[in-house]
């Protein structure tokens, strides 16, 4: 991919990661649209310059600290259309290493979080589209196990959502004309949005069911081992209706996503 798209990759991430922030659960402490004060102070040593606070950081660092420690890191300018922009921002919410490994096991290449000659291969002859989104899916199930999650999740289903339908724009803008993408994100929105109805009725009725068995079973008149039985089932129930109520949110992300994608594509 030719090196202009970092221009429009690098703009699509600065949406997400906003101005100033200093979340006291956010592991990366005082940033500046999404550069940690770590970062910056590392950044501004390798340069010969005094630290100082990120609140400071001057847009040609913002858009130096990107390049040379984001996207040239994925080999971004070698990267497909697309591919680059969704491992680029992978690259940069959960570090370079990790959004190569990401990609590397989209396309079936060694999972070393080095963007070598064999990911870049497999990566140009894949069929894109389908190396983005099961790239974010691993993502996603990568965020999901963070600790954190309770206090930022909603924000990274939203963010990851986002990349996949942006990134699945740039793949088929290569090709179809504005209206032919904007039919084809309507259709993937429609997709997410039965899955996500499907999922939340899913949810519905193992809870459901989990919840009569707990309530109905006469514990005292089993012997010792059925109870245990009764009870895994139960818990399996309960932890069936989670994950289904988890994929639900997050296919309902992917959906409004996509719509958002098809209305740019229609402006």
């Amino acid at each position: 991919m030719a090196a202009s798209n970092f221009t429009t990759c690098l703009k699509l991430v600065l949406g997400h990661e906003g101005g100033w922030s200093s979340h006291p659960k956010d592991p990366g402490g005082d940033t500046m649209m999404g550069v940690t004060q770590a970062t910056y102070d590392s950044y501004r040593r390798s340069k010969g310059r005094p630290p100082r606070s990120v609140r400071y950081i001057a847009d040609s660092e913002v858009k130096d600290i990107y390049r040379s420690r984001y996207w040239m890191k994925v080999k971004g300018d070698e990267l497909p259309a697309g591919i680059d922009y969704s491992t680029f921002d992978a690259g940069v919410n959960s570090g370079p290493a990790r959004g190569v490994k990401w990609l590397q096991k989209a396309v079936g290449a060694v999972q070393d979080g080095i963007a070598g000659p064999e990911t870049i291969s497999k990566a140009k002859n894949s069929d894109h589209r389908k190396t983005i989104v099961s790239m974010c899916a691993a993502r996603m199930g990568f965020l999901r196990g963070l600790s954190h999650w309770s206090a930022f999740g909603k924000g990274w289903s939203r963010r990851v959502a986002e990349v996949e339908a942006s990134a699945v724009a740039m793949v088929l803008s290569q090709t179809l004309p504005a209206p032919g993408v904007q039919s084809e994100m309507e259709a993937e929105a429609k997709k997410a949005n039965t899955a996500a109805k499907g999922q939340q009725a899913g949810a519905a009725t193992s809870g459901t069911s989990g919840g009569a068995t707990a309530t109905t079973v006469d514990w005292t008149s089993w012997d010792t081992v059925t109870p245990w039985i009764v009870g895994g089932c139960v818990l399996a129930l309960v932890i069936l209706a989670l994950v289904l109520i988890h994929k639900s949110r997050v296919n309902k992300a992917r959906a409004r996503a996509y719509a958002a994608a098809a209305k740019e594509q229609a402006a």
